[in-house]
């Protein structure tokens, strides 16, 4: 059975020397030479960080001479181990973009590792070894020439260009070192240098499709820590994107906990900008409970109210509109309240609206006469009129619906609807 630092080393593209080394600590280790286990773990780690130096280009602030010098260093095999830790810690004039803190770290284990091979009175046991694996894990990727937010950034680039990877190729790798590079203070700037970069619409546009941000964004809601996601979900509603991601997965909304003013202010004013995605979103409140049931008849009103040219386009839309009471209110306002009679400023821009009621809620004895009625009369919505013919010629049953209660309450049938 493999160790958890063992299945990490397999995730990661090592080179074989490092491998090589790694497994002979896990040797060592299983077999108690704890000290072995712990001098390898160190060499080998030691080792990818030369790597990582030698196959870096030159950092902009470091003069080539320097440069060289330190390549030349890392060439020659006396030499090498102790330039890589010179490196490593150096603050003054430094290679690597990383804390104090990090650099204490490893001042720790250089001199654990010393304990180790000069064999010096500290108890070397099992857990040092675990202890630095664990250090390895969490800050391999934190350790790059160009500051480990900038080399992420760039695999993102690299990642997301099809010259380099293929179009499907899973992003999940890449959202995993989110956590594993940055620093919590990092995050905010992180995500705005790391949409615009794959993403140049996010700016401009917002996010009224599926793009390779809100694909990331997704994956980051489904696999990262709590405090990660309720940065990025801060980061989204302070840029206004929040709603563009509600819109696309509906399912993320609760990510972003709401207080009950941001839901009000969604359904009062953001979400009549989104247009034919209005409604969706709207249900997406209205399924998750989070419009108080105290406001929902005055959400529904408002909705109906301003949202003209639209009207609920899917079944899973309808359901949670219909389990709200939004059929009962559009009954209220078109039929009871008489609206149909306004033909042109208010029936004209929801004609939409009303034929979705009429084709998707059971007919009323009132809404078969209101429409009777209108058909009397010298001018009627035409654009309401069309919608349902269609409705009538496509939907057998709710023509047959109509008729049977127009002859019922012994009206005429409308020759436009007969």
């Amino acid at each position: 059975m493999k160790m958890p630092f063992e299945e990490w080393l397999m995730e990661k593209k090592f080179s074989e020397n490092v491998r090589f080394l790694f497994n002979e600590a896990f040797i060592c280790y299983k077999n108690t030479a704890y000290r072995a286990s712990l001098l390898f773990s160190h060499l080998a780690f030691m080792t990818s960080i030369k790597e990582l130096i030698i196959n870096s280009k030159k950092p902009a602030n470091i003069q080539e001479g320097r440069w060289n010098s330190i390549i030349n260093d890392l060439q020659n095999d006396d030499k090498w181990e102790k330039a890589v830790y010179d490196e490593l810690i150096n603050s003054s004039s430094p290679i690597f973009n990383i804390n104090e803190d990090l650099r204490q770290q490893i001042k720790y284990w250089k001199d654990r590792r010393n304990d180790c091979a000069h064999f010096k009175s500290n108890d070397i046991l099992y857990h040092h070894t675990e202890v630095f694996w664990s250090f390895v894990k969490s800050n391999f990727l934190k350790i790059t020439l160009e500051g480990g937010k900038e080399s992420l950034l760039n695999k993102f680039k690299i990642h997301y260009n099809n010259t380099f990877t293929p179009p499907n190729a899973d992003v999940t790798p890449l959202i995993s070192e989110i956590e594993a590079t940055l620093k919590e203070s990092e995050f905010t700037i992180f995500w705005e240098e790391l949409f615009n970069k794959i993403d140049k619409r996010m700016d401009d546009y917002g996010f009224y499709s599926e793009t390779n941000a809100t694909r990331v964004i997704k994956k980051i809601f489904e696999n990262c820590k709590e405090t990660t996601i309720e940065n990025l979900a801060k980061f989204l509603k302070d840029k206004k994107l929040d709603v563009d991601i509600i819109k696309l997965y509906p399912d993320k909304v609760n990510f972003f906990n709401y207080s009950s003013q941001e839901v009000r202010n969604i359904w009062k004013k953001r979400i009549l900008d989104c247009k034919a995605y209005a409604f969706k979103i709207y249900a997406t409140l209205l399924r998750n409970s989070l419009i108080p049931q105290t406001e929902i008849e005055e959400a529904n009103k408002h909705m109906i109210d301003k949202l003209v040219d639209y009207w609920p386009e899917d079944e899973i839309t309808h359901e949670s509109l219909a389990s709200n009471g939004f059929g009962n209110q559009i009954f209220e306002i078109a039929i009871k309240e008489k609206r149909l009679n306004d033909w042109y400023k208010w029936v004209n821009p929801r004609a939409d609206m009303i034929a979705y009621y009429i084709e998707k809620y059971k007919l009323l004895d009132d809404t078969v006469e209101v429409l009777c009625e209108m058909y009397t009369r010298k001018k009627y919505s035409y654009w309401l009129n069309e919608r349902l013919i269609k409705i009538f010629s496509e939907n057998e049953c709710k023509k047959q619906e109509f008729h049977s209660i127009a002859k019922r309450l012994g009206f005429s049938i409308p020759k436009e609807l007969s």
